[in-house]
């Protein structure tokens, strides 16, 4: 039978580097915030029994995301803020939807618990910093897109994997996504829902402004201006899946020693979206469509770059993506910039543990550790010339050129 009594020189142990990150963090060493996070979670778990530890992931876990799906489409979040944040009652927050007071109530009291709202008094609820950022349409839109196109496949993919002997899903068109929605692929079924399509592009590029820039990893000046040919394809920076053009706009503006010309690359229904946003209206990002499996029309660019992009194939396809770039790139020129995670070998950091079971149960894919990166860009006659990461469980930045 499992203890019931936890250990108490883990708990001392975890307790002390809490007081040392905590002290850290307190003089001024910003970087210690992070471990200081880190070190507050293995306290908690020092301190839970076993049982506490099984109930709060297979009990609290779950009832937490639909709760939080919820208080999006009841408005809590946006109305709580309004009015300056004053006290609201169930009735009030209520009063956004016309939703019963009863139920908003209840789906009050799990954010409370969650730390997304605060209970002043009961049943009388107050902004915090959560709260405000949630308000924030770009921000709940994290929550819309991640539980309306997750919660089947996660609730199916034991029965998929039981299917199928418990093997490791490899194919893009036929895996847990496709068990449980009867869909072609996540990306189709995205284009079928329009209102998650958009939440899908204002989360992911919302979110990169909390994480550190691929420039502030990455010797920009050093290894894509210095030597950059001034004309033609040669002097192209491509964005490659980039999204509505976000990447590009930062680059634009973060960058501004970078003269070369700037293209964006995305399927027809994407292209569309970055035009209705005025990407490219004053001429300096052109617009592209083009699908990252067919021949690249750019020849001799300074770098194609990919954020998030072979994160989302196997490896088959992720070879075949690799191959059109191959096939263009000028050797000693060139660049491959691969934006993507890379997994720690061991005690990898939760943000790129969830994302790779996350890339399983939608598209069958997977994170990568760097011995596997190095493996895939191997495999295609290309090489690794360098790995840049910065912060823990962030994407960092993989540099590629053709091999010699």
């Amino acid at each position: 039978m499992a203890s019931e009594t936890p250990n108490v020189d883990k708990v001392a142990q975890a307790l002390k580097q809490v007081a040392e990150d905590g002290e850290k963090f307190m003089t001024g060493d910003q970087a210690a915030r992070e471990r200081l996070v880190a070190s507050a979670r293995e306290l908690v778990l020092a301190a839970e029994t076993p049982v506490e530890t099984v109930l709060w992931n297979i009990w609290a876990v779950p009832t937490r995301t639909v709760a939080s799906r919820i208080a999006v489409d009841l408005k809590i979040f946006e109305t709580a803020v309004k009015n300056g944040g004053c006290p609201k009652s169930s009735e009030d927050l209520a009063a956004a939807t016309g939703a019963s007071p009863t139920l908003v109530k209840r789906i009050s009291r799990a954010c409370v618990s969650m730390g997304m709202l605060d209970e002043q008094r009961p049943d009388v609820y107050v902004p915090n910093d959560v709260t405000r950022l949630l308000a924030i349409k770009e921000y709940a839109a994290g929550i819309t897109f991640s539980f309306d196109i997750t919660q089947l496949s996660f609730a199916k993919m034991p029965a998929y994997l039981r299917s199928t002997n418990f093997q490791n899903p490899e194919d893009s068109t036929d895996g847990p996504f496709q068990y449980a929605n009867n869909c072609p692929s996540a990306f189709s079924w995205l284009v079928q829902h329009p209102d998650v399509f958009e939440a899908f592009h204002d989360y992911v590029h919302t979110l990169r402004l909390h994480r550190p820039a691929w420039t502030d990893m990455y010797p920009v000046r050093s290894k894509l201006i210095k030597g950059l040919k001034p004309d033609g394809d040669a002097s192209v920076f491509v964005d490659i899946g980039g999204g509505t053009g976000q990447i590009l706009q930062d680059f634009r503006s973060d960058v501004p020693q970078y003269t070369g010309r700037l293209i964006l690359q995305e399927i027809p229904e994407v292209v569309a979206a970055a035009t209705e946003k005025g990407v490219g209206a004053d001429g300096r990002i052109e617009l592209q469509v083009h699908d990252f499996f067919t021949p690249q029309p750019i020849k001799g660019a300074r770098a194609y770059f990919m954020r998030s992009v072979l994160h989302d194939w196997p490896d088959e396809q992720c070879r075949k993506i690799l191959a059109q770039l191959k096939d263009v790139m000028e050797p000693g020129y060139s660049k491959i910039l691969i934006s993507d995670c890379v997994i720690s070998d061991q005690n990898a950091a939760w943000q790129h543990i969830s994302m790779d079971l996350y890339m399983m149960a939608q598209l069958s894919s997977r994170e990568r550790t760097e011995r596997e990166w190095r493996e895939l860009i191997d495999s295609c006659g290309l090489d690794i010339v360098g790995i840049y990461n910065k912060g823990d469980g962030n994407e960092g930045l993989i540099e590629v050129v053709r091999s010699v």
